[in-house]
């Protein structure tokens, strides 16, 4: 069962502004007291719910991951903020011998995935974010065969809400991506019915919570 959507959110709202208590108001201003809203959900999340709700959430992306006959890259990302941490996942992606990558900011507007050999690759990065360094190789999209996505919350129908800055979307949007299966990661208490999108918002194909793996329903 999924939680609820924001106060007065329906589908259908989603174009230049969203709709609460009979008002149009900007989708943005609709996302920022959400943003706020979720951050404080995944806080209150107590450090031993976590440890274990995090366990879980690696083991099931690893026997999915292992499942996959992925000849290309898996994009994970060092998590901040309380984001679920995928370390675990990582280093043992990384002891069988996948193709791991991690995001690094390459400006304003655009990010990349690059690939490391171990989880010391990683540097500290724009907005304080471990990130590959300047050496490491970029990989091009289509080399990238899936991508686990943090956000603070998503919906049902794969809305993700990210922290505004679009890095995700405009990645996810180029042409040449469009083959990477998007997966969302989360924690249960981040997960919503409905979410407030823009047209350029990209959605998931599927989310990960501790409970497993579940198909959007786009």
């Amino acid at each position: 069962m999924w939680p609820p959507g924001p106060p007065c959110s329906r589908r259908g709202c989603f174009n230049s502004s969203d709709c609460t208590r009979g008002r149009q108001i900007p989708i943005e201003t609709d996302k920022q007291a959400l943003r706020q809203q979720y951050r404080v959900k995944r806080a209150a999340i107590l450090p031993n719910a976590r440890r274990r709700q995090e366990e879980a959430i690696c083991a099931h992306a690893q026997a999915l991951l292992r499942a996959l006959p992925i000849s290309g890259f898996v994009g994970l990302y060092a998590a901040v903020h309380g984001e679920v941490d995928l370390a675990p996942l990582a280093e043992a992606l990384l002891r069988e011998g996948a193709n791991v990558a991690f995001p690094r900011v390459e400006g304003p507007a655009q990010m990349e995935f690059c690939a490391v050999q171990s989880l010391a690759d990683l540097h500290s990065g724009a907005y304080g974010i471990p990130a590959p360094g300047p050496r490491a190789r970029v990989v091009p999209p289509g080399e990238v065969a899936v991508v686990l996505v943090p956000g603070l919350a998503f919906a049902e129908d794969g809305t993700r809400l990210g922290y505004g800055g679009g890095f995700y979307d405009r990645y996810l949007k180029r042409p040449e991506a469009s083959s990477v299966r998007r997966i969302g990661v989360c924690f249960v208490e981040q997960l919503v019915a409905v979410l407030p999108r823009h047209p350029h918002d990209v959605r998931m194909h599927e989310l990960l919570t501790e409970r497993g793996l579940a198909p959007c329903r786009w």
